[in-house]
Protein backbone atom coordinates (compact mmCIF):
# COMPACT_ATOMS: atom_id res chain seq x y z
CA UNK A 1 0.00 0.00 0.00
CA UNK A 2 1.31 3.46 -0.92
CA UNK A 3 1.95 6.03 1.78
CA UNK A 4 -0.87 8.26 0.51
CA UNK A 5 -3.34 5.37 0.37
CA UNK A 6 -2.30 4.30 3.86
CA UNK A 7 -2.77 7.81 5.25
CA UNK A 8 -6.21 8.02 3.62
CA UNK A 9 -7.13 4.70 5.23
CA UNK A 10 -5.96 5.89 8.65
CA UNK A 11 -7.85 9.17 8.34
CA UNK A 12 -11.03 7.42 7.31
CA UNK A 13 -11.21 5.36 10.48
CA UNK A 14 -9.36 7.53 12.98
CA UNK A 15 -11.79 10.39 12.40
CA UNK A 16 -14.65 8.23 13.74
CA UNK A 17 -15.62 7.86 17.38
CA UNK A 18 -14.99 4.49 19.01
CA UNK A 19 -17.96 2.77 20.63
CA UNK A 20 -17.53 2.41 24.36
CA UNK A 21 -18.79 -0.88 25.77
CA UNK A 22 -19.84 -1.88 29.28
CA UNK A 23 -19.11 -5.04 31.23
CA UNK A 24 -22.79 -5.92 30.92
CA UNK A 25 -22.65 -5.72 27.13
CA UNK A 26 -19.58 -7.94 27.00
CA UNK A 27 -21.14 -10.46 29.38
CA UNK A 28 -24.61 -10.54 27.80
CA UNK A 29 -23.30 -10.91 24.26
CA UNK A 30 -20.89 -13.60 25.38
CA UNK A 31 -23.55 -15.66 27.13
CA UNK A 32 -25.82 -15.43 24.10
CA UNK A 33 -23.08 -16.62 21.75
CA UNK A 34 -22.16 -19.47 24.08
CA UNK A 35 -25.76 -20.71 24.07
CA UNK A 36 -25.72 -20.77 20.27
CA UNK A 37 -22.32 -22.41 20.01
CA UNK A 38 -23.76 -25.95 19.91
CA UNK A 39 -25.95 -25.22 16.90
CA UNK A 40 -25.34 -26.98 13.59
CA UNK A 41 -23.11 -24.21 12.26
CA UNK A 42 -21.09 -23.82 15.46
CA UNK A 43 -22.74 -20.52 16.35
CA UNK A 44 -21.65 -18.66 13.20
CA UNK A 45 -25.20 -17.51 12.42
CA UNK A 46 -25.61 -15.97 15.87
CA UNK A 47 -22.11 -14.55 15.62
CA UNK A 48 -22.89 -12.70 12.37
CA UNK A 49 -24.54 -9.78 14.16
CA UNK A 50 -21.68 -9.18 16.60
CA UNK A 51 -19.20 -9.86 13.80
CA UNK A 52 -20.69 -6.96 11.87
CA UNK A 53 -20.09 -4.71 14.88
CA UNK A 54 -16.50 -5.92 15.22
CA UNK A 55 -15.89 -5.37 11.51
CA UNK A 56 -16.90 -1.72 11.95
CA UNK A 57 -15.38 -1.09 15.39
CA UNK A 58 -11.94 -2.72 15.26
CA UNK A 59 -10.68 -0.56 12.34
CA UNK A 60 -11.68 2.56 14.29
CA UNK A 61 -9.71 1.49 17.37
CA UNK A 62 -6.71 0.30 15.40
CA UNK A 63 -6.78 3.38 13.17
CA UNK A 64 -6.77 5.69 16.19
CA UNK A 65 -3.87 3.73 17.67
CA UNK A 66 -1.82 4.10 14.49
CA UNK A 67 -2.51 7.84 14.27
CA UNK A 68 -1.68 8.24 17.97
CA UNK A 69 1.70 6.59 17.39
CA UNK A 70 2.32 8.73 14.30
CA UNK A 71 1.32 12.00 15.98
CA UNK A 72 3.15 11.05 19.19
CA UNK A 73 1.96 13.63 21.77
CA UNK A 74 4.94 12.64 23.93
CA UNK A 75 7.91 15.08 23.83
CA UNK A 76 10.22 12.14 23.11
CA UNK A 77 10.56 10.92 19.52
CA UNK A 78 9.32 7.38 20.05
CA UNK A 79 9.34 6.81 16.29
CA UNK A 80 13.11 6.34 16.60
CA UNK A 81 12.58 3.34 18.90
CA UNK A 82 12.60 0.14 16.79
CA UNK A 83 9.95 -1.59 18.89
CA UNK A 84 7.47 1.27 18.52
CA UNK A 85 8.12 1.39 14.78
CA UNK A 86 7.45 -2.35 14.61
CA UNK A 87 4.30 -1.86 16.67
CA UNK A 88 3.12 0.82 14.24
CA UNK A 89 3.85 -1.48 11.29
CA UNK A 90 1.94 -4.34 12.93
CA UNK A 91 -1.12 -2.19 13.51
CA UNK A 92 -0.91 -0.85 9.96
CA UNK A 93 -0.93 -4.43 8.67
CA UNK A 94 -3.85 -5.29 10.97
CA UNK A 95 -5.89 -2.35 9.73
CA UNK A 96 -5.14 -3.19 6.10
CA UNK A 97 -6.14 -6.81 6.71
CA UNK A 98 -9.45 -5.79 8.27
CA UNK A 99 -10.42 -2.94 5.98
CA UNK A 100 -9.09 -4.03 2.58
CA UNK A 101 -8.81 -7.81 2.60
CA UNK A 102 -11.69 -8.95 4.81
CA UNK A 103 -15.24 -8.42 3.49
CA UNK A 104 -18.13 -7.57 5.80
CA UNK A 105 -19.52 -10.76 7.42
CA UNK A 106 -22.89 -10.91 5.64
CA UNK A 107 -22.92 -14.57 4.56
CA UNK A 108 -21.74 -17.83 6.17
CA UNK A 109 -18.64 -17.79 3.96
CA UNK A 110 -17.68 -14.18 4.73
CA UNK A 111 -18.44 -14.73 8.43
CA UNK A 112 -16.03 -17.66 8.50
CA UNK A 113 -13.44 -15.54 6.69
CA UNK A 114 -13.86 -12.79 9.28
CA UNK A 115 -13.45 -15.28 12.13
CA UNK A 116 -10.17 -16.44 10.56
CA UNK A 117 -9.07 -12.79 10.46
CA UNK A 118 -9.87 -12.44 14.17
CA UNK A 119 -7.74 -15.51 14.90
CA UNK A 120 -4.83 -13.93 13.04
CA UNK A 121 -5.28 -10.67 14.94
CA UNK A 122 -5.44 -12.56 18.24
CA UNK A 123 -2.17 -14.35 17.50
CA UNK A 124 -0.57 -10.92 17.01
CA UNK A 125 -2.16 -9.12 19.95
CA UNK A 126 0.21 -10.67 22.47
CA UNK A 127 3.09 -9.81 20.18
CA UNK A 128 1.94 -6.19 20.11
CA UNK A 129 1.73 -6.01 23.90
CA UNK A 130 5.22 -7.48 24.13
CA UNK A 131 6.52 -4.91 21.65
CA UNK A 132 4.96 -2.15 23.74
CA UNK A 133 6.69 -3.41 26.90
CA UNK A 134 10.03 -3.77 25.09
CA UNK A 135 9.63 -0.32 23.57
CA UNK A 136 9.07 1.26 26.96
CA UNK A 137 12.23 -0.35 28.28
CA UNK A 138 14.19 0.86 25.28
CA UNK A 139 12.74 4.37 25.57
CA UNK A 140 13.64 4.52 29.27
CA UNK A 141 17.19 3.46 28.45
CA UNK A 142 17.44 6.06 25.66
CA UNK A 143 16.27 8.83 27.99
CA UNK A 144 18.70 7.81 30.73
CA UNK A 145 21.55 7.73 28.19
CA UNK A 146 20.38 11.03 26.62
CA UNK A 147 20.03 9.65 23.11
CA UNK A 148 19.94 12.78 20.93
CA UNK A 149 17.68 11.09 18.37
CA UNK A 150 14.94 10.66 20.96
CA UNK A 151 15.42 13.25 23.72
CA UNK A 152 14.74 16.87 22.65
CA UNK A 153 17.49 19.36 23.43
CA UNK A 154 15.57 21.29 26.08
CA UNK A 155 15.13 18.11 28.17
CA UNK A 156 18.83 17.20 28.24
CA UNK A 157 20.84 17.83 31.44
CA UNK A 158 23.01 20.62 30.00
CA UNK A 159 19.93 22.62 29.00
CA UNK A 160 18.27 22.02 32.35
CA UNK A 161 21.39 23.23 34.18
CA UNK A 162 21.62 26.25 31.90
CA UNK A 163 18.03 27.20 32.65
CA UNK A 164 18.69 26.88 36.35
CA UNK A 165 21.79 29.11 36.11
CA UNK A 166 20.35 31.82 33.84
CA UNK A 167 16.73 32.01 34.90
CA UNK A 168 17.01 31.92 38.65
CA UNK A 169 14.47 30.20 40.87
CA UNK A 170 10.95 29.22 39.90
CA UNK A 171 8.16 31.59 40.89
CA UNK A 172 5.32 30.54 43.12
CA UNK A 173 1.79 31.72 43.74
CA UNK A 174 0.24 31.19 47.14
CA UNK A 175 -0.57 27.56 46.37
CA UNK A 176 0.80 26.64 42.96
CA UNK A 177 4.27 26.42 41.49
CA UNK A 178 4.83 28.05 38.11
CA UNK A 179 6.57 25.85 35.51
CA UNK A 180 10.03 26.70 34.18
CA UNK A 181 9.68 29.95 32.23
CA UNK A 182 12.63 29.47 29.90
CA UNK A 183 11.21 26.47 28.04
CA UNK A 184 8.36 26.45 25.50
CA UNK A 185 5.28 26.27 27.71
CA UNK A 186 1.56 26.86 27.44
CA UNK A 187 -0.16 29.88 28.96
CA UNK A 188 -3.70 31.18 29.18
CA UNK A 189 -3.98 34.03 26.66
CA UNK A 190 -6.38 36.97 27.13
CA UNK A 191 -8.63 35.34 24.55
CA UNK A 192 -9.09 32.43 26.92
CA UNK A 193 -7.22 30.00 24.67
CA UNK A 194 -4.09 28.06 25.52
CA UNK A 195 -1.10 29.49 23.64
CA UNK A 196 2.65 28.75 23.54
CA UNK A 197 5.30 31.15 24.81
CA UNK A 198 8.42 32.07 22.88
CA UNK A 199 10.98 32.30 25.72
CA UNK A 200 13.34 34.43 23.61
CA UNK A 201 10.79 37.25 23.49
CA UNK A 202 10.15 37.57 27.21
CA UNK A 203 12.12 39.06 30.04
CA UNK A 204 12.06 37.63 33.51
CA UNK A 205 8.94 38.83 35.28
CA UNK A 206 7.85 39.51 38.75
CA UNK A 207 5.27 38.11 41.07
CA UNK A 208 2.41 40.52 41.68
CA UNK A 209 0.62 40.89 45.03
CA UNK A 210 -2.30 38.84 43.73
CA UNK A 211 0.04 35.92 43.04
CA UNK A 212 0.03 36.23 39.24
CA UNK A 213 3.29 36.42 37.27
CA UNK A 214 3.46 39.10 34.56
CA UNK A 215 5.99 39.31 31.76
CA UNK A 216 6.82 42.08 29.33
CA UNK A 217 8.34 41.55 25.90
CA UNK A 218 11.48 43.27 24.66
CA UNK A 219 9.30 45.11 22.13
CA UNK A 220 5.92 46.65 22.67
CA UNK A 221 4.13 45.98 25.91
CA UNK A 222 0.96 43.95 25.33
CA UNK A 223 -2.21 45.91 25.91
CA UNK A 224 -3.38 43.13 28.21
CA UNK A 225 -0.56 41.47 30.22
CA UNK A 226 -0.06 37.78 29.50
CA UNK A 227 -0.92 35.70 32.55
CA UNK A 228 0.42 32.28 33.40
CA UNK A 229 -2.15 29.80 34.60
CA UNK A 230 -0.12 26.79 35.73
CA UNK A 231 -3.14 25.20 37.35
CA UNK A 232 -4.81 25.27 33.93
CA UNK A 233 -1.67 23.88 32.30
CA UNK A 234 -1.33 21.07 34.82
CA UNK A 235 -4.98 20.10 34.94
CA UNK A 236 -5.53 20.09 31.17
CA UNK A 237 -2.13 18.97 29.90
CA UNK A 238 -0.44 17.03 32.68
CA UNK A 239 -3.45 16.08 34.80
CA UNK A 240 -1.14 15.37 37.72
CA UNK A 241 -1.17 17.02 41.12
CA UNK A 242 2.59 16.48 41.38
CA UNK A 243 3.11 19.18 38.73
CA UNK A 244 1.83 21.68 41.29
CA UNK A 245 4.10 20.49 44.10
CA UNK A 246 7.66 21.77 43.56
CA UNK A 247 9.07 19.24 46.02
CA UNK A 248 7.99 16.46 43.68
CA UNK A 249 9.38 17.97 40.50
CA UNK A 250 11.90 15.93 38.53
CA UNK A 251 14.77 18.46 38.40
CA UNK A 252 12.52 21.24 37.10
CA UNK A 253 8.96 21.94 36.07
CA UNK A 254 9.60 21.38 32.36
CA UNK A 255 10.83 17.84 32.91
CA UNK A 256 7.93 17.12 35.24
CA UNK A 257 5.45 18.29 32.62
CA UNK A 258 7.22 16.19 29.96
CA UNK A 259 7.06 13.14 32.22
CA UNK A 260 3.36 13.63 32.94
CA UNK A 261 2.54 14.20 29.31
CA UNK A 262 4.42 11.03 28.35
CA UNK A 263 2.55 9.14 31.04
CA UNK A 264 -0.77 10.37 29.76
CA UNK A 265 0.05 9.27 26.22
CA UNK A 266 1.06 5.77 27.29
CA UNK A 267 -1.99 5.53 29.54
CA UNK A 268 -4.08 6.14 26.43
CA UNK A 269 -2.00 3.82 24.24
CA UNK A 270 -2.11 0.97 26.75
CA UNK A 271 -5.88 1.40 27.19
CA UNK A 272 -6.40 1.27 23.43
CA UNK A 273 -4.33 -1.92 23.24
CA UNK A 274 -6.19 -3.40 26.18
CA UNK A 275 -9.63 -2.72 24.73
CA UNK A 276 -8.76 -3.94 21.25
CA UNK A 277 -7.24 -7.12 22.64
CA UNK A 278 -10.28 -7.78 24.86
CA UNK A 279 -12.72 -7.40 21.95
CA UNK A 280 -10.77 -9.81 19.77
CA UNK A 281 -9.89 -12.42 22.38
CA UNK A 282 -13.38 -12.52 23.89
CA UNK A 283 -15.00 -13.48 20.60
CA UNK A 284 -12.29 -15.93 19.57
CA UNK A 285 -12.43 -17.57 23.01
CA UNK A 286 -16.20 -18.06 22.70
CA UNK A 287 -16.05 -19.63 19.24
CA UNK A 288 -12.92 -21.74 19.68
CA UNK A 289 -12.81 -22.63 23.37
CA UNK A 290 -16.33 -22.22 24.74
CA UNK A 291 -15.36 -19.52 27.24
CA UNK A 292 -16.15 -15.82 27.43
CA UNK A 293 -13.58 -13.55 29.09
CA UNK A 294 -16.09 -11.40 31.01
CA UNK A 295 -17.60 -13.67 33.67
CA UNK A 296 -19.31 -13.68 37.03
CA UNK A 297 -16.38 -14.42 39.32
CA UNK A 298 -15.58 -15.03 42.97
CA UNK A 299 -12.75 -12.53 43.60
CA UNK A 300 -11.49 -14.38 46.67
CA UNK A 301 -10.65 -17.49 44.64
CA UNK A 302 -8.62 -15.43 42.18
CA UNK A 303 -6.89 -13.52 44.99
CA UNK A 304 -5.92 -16.79 46.66
CA UNK A 305 -4.36 -18.15 43.49
CA UNK A 306 -2.53 -14.89 42.72
CA UNK A 307 -1.04 -14.79 46.24
CA UNK A 308 0.02 -18.44 46.03
CA UNK A 309 1.73 -18.01 42.65
CA UNK A 310 3.51 -14.81 43.74
CA UNK A 311 4.80 -16.61 46.86
CA UNK A 312 6.12 -19.47 44.73
CA UNK A 313 8.06 -17.03 42.57
CA UNK A 314 9.50 -15.31 45.65
CA UNK A 315 10.69 -18.62 47.09
CA UNK A 316 12.29 -19.65 43.81
CA UNK A 317 14.06 -16.29 43.45
CA UNK A 318 15.52 -16.05 46.94
CA UNK A 319 15.93 -19.74 47.76
CA UNK A 320 14.12 -19.66 51.11
CA UNK A 321 10.47 -19.57 52.24
CA UNK A 322 8.59 -16.42 51.28
CA UNK A 323 6.88 -14.16 53.82
CA UNK A 324 3.41 -15.34 54.76
CA UNK A 325 0.55 -13.75 52.81
CA UNK A 326 -2.49 -13.63 55.11
CA UNK A 327 -5.78 -13.30 53.26
CA UNK A 328 -8.60 -11.62 55.17
CA UNK A 329 -12.10 -11.63 53.65
CA UNK A 330 -15.07 -10.90 55.93
CA UNK A 331 -17.43 -11.62 53.00
CA UNK A 332 -15.80 -14.57 51.32
CA UNK A 333 -18.69 -15.49 49.01
CA UNK A 334 -18.84 -12.18 47.15
CA UNK A 335 -19.33 -12.34 43.39
CA UNK A 336 -18.99 -9.67 40.72
CA UNK A 337 -18.80 -9.36 36.93
CA UNK A 338 -15.25 -8.88 35.70
CA UNK A 339 -12.42 -10.24 33.55
CA UNK A 340 -10.78 -13.00 35.65
CA UNK A 341 -7.27 -12.76 34.23
CA UNK A 342 -7.32 -8.95 34.61
CA UNK A 343 -7.97 -9.29 38.34
CA UNK A 344 -5.42 -12.06 38.64
CA UNK A 345 -2.67 -10.07 36.92
CA UNK A 346 -3.31 -7.00 39.10
CA UNK A 347 -3.26 -8.86 42.42
CA UNK A 348 -0.35 -11.02 41.28
CA UNK A 349 1.72 -7.89 40.60
CA UNK A 350 0.76 -6.17 43.88
CA UNK A 351 1.54 -9.21 46.04
CA UNK A 352 4.78 -9.85 44.16
CA UNK A 353 5.88 -6.26 44.83
CA UNK A 354 4.99 -6.56 48.50
CA UNK A 355 6.95 -9.81 48.85
CA UNK A 356 10.04 -8.36 47.26
CA UNK A 357 9.92 -5.18 49.36
CA UNK A 358 9.48 -7.18 52.57
CA UNK A 359 12.38 -9.56 51.86
CA UNK A 360 14.71 -6.78 50.72
CA UNK A 361 13.95 -4.62 53.76
CA UNK A 362 14.33 -7.47 56.25
CA UNK A 363 17.28 -9.34 54.71
CA UNK A 364 18.49 -10.70 58.03
CA UNK A 365 15.13 -12.13 59.12
CA UNK A 366 14.78 -15.15 56.88
CA UNK A 367 12.63 -17.05 59.36
CA UNK A 368 10.60 -14.17 60.81
CA UNK A 369 9.41 -11.89 58.04
CA UNK A 370 6.49 -9.57 58.81
CA UNK A 371 3.19 -10.90 57.50
CA UNK A 372 1.80 -9.41 54.29
CA UNK A 373 -1.95 -8.83 54.51
CA UNK A 374 -4.31 -9.13 51.57
CA UNK A 375 -7.70 -7.81 52.66
CA UNK A 376 -10.82 -8.09 50.51
CA UNK A 377 -13.96 -6.13 51.26
CA UNK A 378 -17.21 -5.57 49.43
CA UNK A 379 -19.73 -2.74 49.49
CA UNK A 380 -22.67 -1.64 47.42
CA UNK A 381 -20.46 -0.02 44.76
CA UNK A 382 -17.01 -1.61 44.96
CA UNK A 383 -15.08 -4.75 45.59
CA UNK A 384 -11.83 -3.55 47.13
CA UNK A 385 -8.48 -5.10 48.01
CA UNK A 386 -5.73 -3.83 50.26
CA UNK A 387 -2.24 -5.29 50.07
CA UNK A 388 -0.23 -4.19 53.11
CA UNK A 389 3.46 -4.80 53.64
CA UNK A 390 6.17 -3.69 56.06
CA UNK A 391 8.80 -3.40 53.37
CA UNK A 392 10.25 -0.04 54.35
CA UNK A 393 7.93 2.21 52.39
CA UNK A 394 8.72 4.84 49.77
CA UNK A 395 9.82 8.47 50.26
CA UNK A 396 7.28 11.06 49.15
CA UNK A 397 9.69 12.39 46.53
CA UNK A 398 9.76 8.96 44.84
CA UNK A 399 6.07 8.09 44.96
CA UNK A 400 5.28 9.77 41.65
CA UNK A 401 8.00 7.79 39.88
CA UNK A 402 6.09 4.59 40.72
CA UNK A 403 3.55 5.51 38.07
CA UNK A 404 6.12 6.30 35.40
CA UNK A 405 6.30 4.03 32.36
CA UNK A 406 9.91 5.14 32.00
CA UNK A 407 11.06 3.64 35.29
CA UNK A 408 12.07 0.01 34.93
CA UNK A 409 13.88 -2.65 36.90
CA UNK A 410 15.22 -4.21 33.72
CA UNK A 411 17.64 -2.90 31.10
CA UNK A 412 16.93 -2.20 27.43
CA UNK A 413 15.55 -4.85 25.15
CA UNK A 414 18.29 -7.33 24.33
CA UNK A 415 19.00 -7.68 20.63
CA UNK A 416 19.16 -11.44 21.14
CA UNK A 417 15.76 -11.50 22.83
CA UNK A 418 13.28 -13.12 20.45
CA UNK A 419 10.80 -10.75 18.87
CA UNK A 420 7.16 -11.63 19.38
CA UNK A 421 6.80 -12.82 15.80
CA UNK A 422 9.22 -15.67 16.50
CA UNK A 423 7.71 -16.77 19.79
CA UNK A 424 5.90 -20.07 19.73
CA UNK A 425 2.19 -19.46 19.32
CA UNK A 426 -0.02 -20.85 22.04
CA UNK A 427 -3.27 -22.60 21.27
CA UNK A 428 -4.68 -22.39 24.78
CA UNK A 429 -7.06 -19.64 25.86
CA UNK A 430 -4.98 -16.52 26.47
CA UNK A 431 -6.38 -15.66 29.90
CA UNK A 432 -5.90 -19.18 31.25
CA UNK A 433 -2.49 -19.42 29.59
CA UNK A 434 -1.35 -16.27 31.38
CA UNK A 435 -2.49 -17.60 34.75
CA UNK A 436 -0.71 -20.88 34.08
CA UNK A 437 2.60 -19.33 33.02
CA UNK A 438 2.68 -16.44 35.52
CA UNK A 439 4.43 -18.67 38.02
CA UNK A 440 7.33 -18.98 35.57
CA UNK A 441 7.96 -15.22 35.49
CA UNK A 442 10.90 -13.69 37.38
CA UNK A 443 10.27 -11.78 40.61
CA UNK A 444 10.81 -8.40 38.97
CA UNK A 445 11.59 -6.86 35.58
CA UNK A 446 8.69 -8.64 33.85
CA UNK A 447 4.94 -8.50 34.13
CA UNK A 448 2.55 -5.60 33.87
CA UNK A 449 4.16 -3.06 36.20
CA UNK A 450 2.21 -0.65 38.37
CA UNK A 451 1.37 1.92 35.65
CA UNK A 452 -0.21 -0.78 33.53
CA UNK A 453 -1.93 -2.37 36.53
CA UNK A 454 -3.54 0.99 37.28
CA UNK A 455 -4.76 1.26 33.68
CA UNK A 456 -6.27 -2.23 33.87
CA UNK A 457 -8.06 -1.22 37.08
CA UNK A 458 -9.33 2.04 35.59
CA UNK A 459 -10.51 0.44 32.35
CA UNK A 460 -13.90 -0.52 33.79
CA UNK A 461 -14.31 2.16 36.43
CA UNK A 462 -11.91 0.97 39.14
CA UNK A 463 -8.64 2.42 40.38
CA UNK A 464 -5.35 1.69 42.11
CA UNK A 465 -3.88 3.89 44.85
CA UNK A 466 -0.75 3.60 46.98
CA UNK A 467 -0.20 5.05 50.43
CA UNK A 468 3.32 4.70 51.74
CA UNK A 469 5.08 5.53 54.99
CA UNK A 470 8.84 5.74 54.60
CA UNK A 471 10.57 3.46 57.07
CA UNK A 472 7.47 1.34 57.65
CA UNK A 473 5.70 0.04 54.56
CA UNK A 474 3.16 0.49 51.79
CA UNK A 475 -0.56 -0.09 51.44
CA UNK A 476 -1.92 -0.65 47.91
CA UNK A 477 -5.65 -0.15 47.43
CA UNK A 478 -7.26 -1.81 44.42
CA UNK A 479 -10.88 -0.94 43.68
CA UNK A 480 -13.19 -2.72 41.23
CA UNK A 481 -16.55 -1.28 40.30
CA UNK A 482 -19.41 -3.70 40.98
CA UNK A 483 -21.57 -1.95 38.41
CA UNK A 484 -22.08 -4.01 35.28
CA UNK A 485 -22.67 -0.69 33.54
CA UNK A 486 -19.03 0.33 34.10
CA UNK A 487 -17.92 1.62 30.71
CA UNK A 488 -14.63 1.68 28.84
CA UNK A 489 -12.58 4.90 29.16
CA UNK A 490 -13.86 7.93 27.31
CA UNK A 491 -10.60 9.61 26.25
CA UNK A 492 -10.41 9.36 22.47
CA UNK A 493 -7.63 10.31 20.10
CA UNK A 494 -8.98 13.78 19.32
CA UNK A 495 -9.20 14.70 23.01
CA UNK A 496 -5.68 13.39 23.60
CA UNK A 497 -4.13 15.36 20.76
CA UNK A 498 -6.05 18.56 21.47
CA UNK A 499 -5.07 18.58 25.14
CA UNK A 500 -1.41 17.63 24.65
CA UNK A 501 1.18 20.31 25.26
CA UNK A 502 3.51 20.58 22.24
CA UNK A 503 6.77 20.86 24.15
CA UNK A 504 9.06 18.98 21.77
CA UNK A 505 11.34 20.58 19.21
CA UNK A 506 10.97 21.03 16.31
CA UNK A 507 7.21 21.54 16.22
CA UNK A 508 5.30 18.66 14.72
CA UNK A 509 2.38 19.06 12.29
CA UNK A 510 -0.89 19.68 14.08
CA UNK A 511 -3.39 16.90 14.52
CA UNK A 512 -5.72 18.66 12.10
CA UNK A 513 -3.31 17.99 9.26
CA UNK A 514 -3.48 14.27 9.92
CA UNK A 515 -7.12 13.84 10.78
CA UNK A 516 -8.61 16.37 8.38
Amino acid sequence: MSTKAGNDLFRRFASKEMTKLTLSQYYTAGRHLLKQRNSSDGGLSAFRLTAGFLHRELPVRIGQTVIGLKENPSPYDIRQVPQFKALMDNYTDDLTLLADRTPAPSTPATTEQFVDTLRRLKSRSKANMRLLAQGLRELSWAINSQDTRIVPSFLRPNTVRQRAQTCGPHYYSSTLAYPDLSAPMAYLAPSGKMEMTDPAQWTQGSVQPDGEAKYQSFGAVPSVPQQWAPNKVCSEFCDEASCRNPRLWINDGTQQCAENQTRRFFDWLYSMNLGTQLLIEDHVAILDYGHNLVQIIQPLDIATRAAHDASQICERHYGFPAPVVKIIAPKSGVTTTYVPHHLYSMLFQLVKNALRATVEHHKNMRSAFPVIKLVMSSGDEDVSFKVSDEGGGIPLSQVDAIWSYLETTKGPADASEPLPSTIEKRNALSSITFMQRAIDLPLFGEGDGLPMVRQIARYFGGDLDLVSMEGVGTDAYLHLSRSRNAMEPGLNLHTLLESSMPVSEPARPSSASTLA
